[in-house]
Formats: structure tokens, C-alpha cells, sequence
């Protein structure tokens, strides 16, 4: 049997009616957390990929630039700082994660210069590091 609420019904009595109980509330935040925790195990591989994915785009970015410039400057920048304003904008030598990329010289070596992000980790020599002359090899295997 359910109450009918009146004008004539106490005040205190028509405030419970239409008010949520403390339980109903705290179920209510419970189903909240856990759809969002749901949310976010679900997305962070997502967002992991991506960082991967801008890294790359970044790193083919730049060897475009240091090519550019060995083009026209007829030899290879010494720092990455060398292609800004006129190759590459300022800013746009940072990988994924926000750290800087990893540019060196290595005239003799079998390739011009190494180019490469150290990965989420930030070190390098590890299993995460993205190095722009085989970054698409590990793709296709």
C-alpha cells in the first residue's frame, strides 16, 4: 500500500517521501566507481597505443627534417635544436610520454645518425625503446 501525500500530510513526512535514503545514494556512487574503473582498465591500452603511434609519427616527422637539412645544408645537424624554426617547429621533438628524442651524429656507423625515443620508461637500451630505422620492421612481425 503505498502513501498518498497530501497537503495535509506533515512537512517532515512529504521531505522523506520525495528524498533519496543514504543507502540508495551510496549504491548509486558504488555502480559509479565501478563503471568507471570498468571505463578506465578498458582505455588505458588504448591510450598506451597511442603514445606509441604519436612517437612514431613524430620520429618519422624529424628524419624528414634532419634529411631536409642534410640536403641543403650538406651535412647533418649536430643537435635536433638545429632543425627549429626551419625544419621542424619548437616543441615537436618530444616523444609520446614527453621526453625529448634521442638524436646523435654517427658518421662511419652504418647509419647516419640514431634516432629513437627511449620509450614510457624514459631509459635506454630497453625492450620499450622505438628507434626510427626499425620501428616498422617490429610492426609487420
Amino acid at each position: 500500500m503505498t502513501t498518498r501525500i497530501t497537503k495535509s500530510t506533515p512537512r517532515r513526512a512529504r521531505r522523506a517521501a520525495r528524498a533519496f535514503s543514504l543507502l540508495e545514494l551510496m549504491l548509486v556512487l558504488v555502480i559509479l566507481g565501478l563503471l568507471s574503473t570498468v571505463a578506465a582498465v578498458a582505455l588505458l591500452p588504448q591510450a598506451q597505443k597511442a603514445k606509441v603511434q604519436t612517437t612514431k609519427a613524430s620520429l618519422n616527422v624529424i628524419n624528414g627534417a634532419i634529411k631536409q637539412f642534410q640536403v641543403e645544408k650538406s651535412r647533418l645537424p649536430n643537435t635536433l635544436a638545429d632543425l627549429i624554426p626551419d625544419f621542424i617547429e619548437a616543441g615537436k621533438t618530444k616523444d609520446g610520454w614527453r621526453n625529448e628524442i634521442y638524436y646523435k651524429p654517427t658518421p662511419g656507423a652504418a647509419r647516419d645518425y640514431e634516432l629513437l625515443s627511449f620509450g614510457k620508461d624514459g631509459t635506454p637500451g630497453t625492450d620499450d625503446d622505438i628507434d626510427v630505422w626499425t620501428m616498422d620492421f617490429e610492426e609487420e612481425n
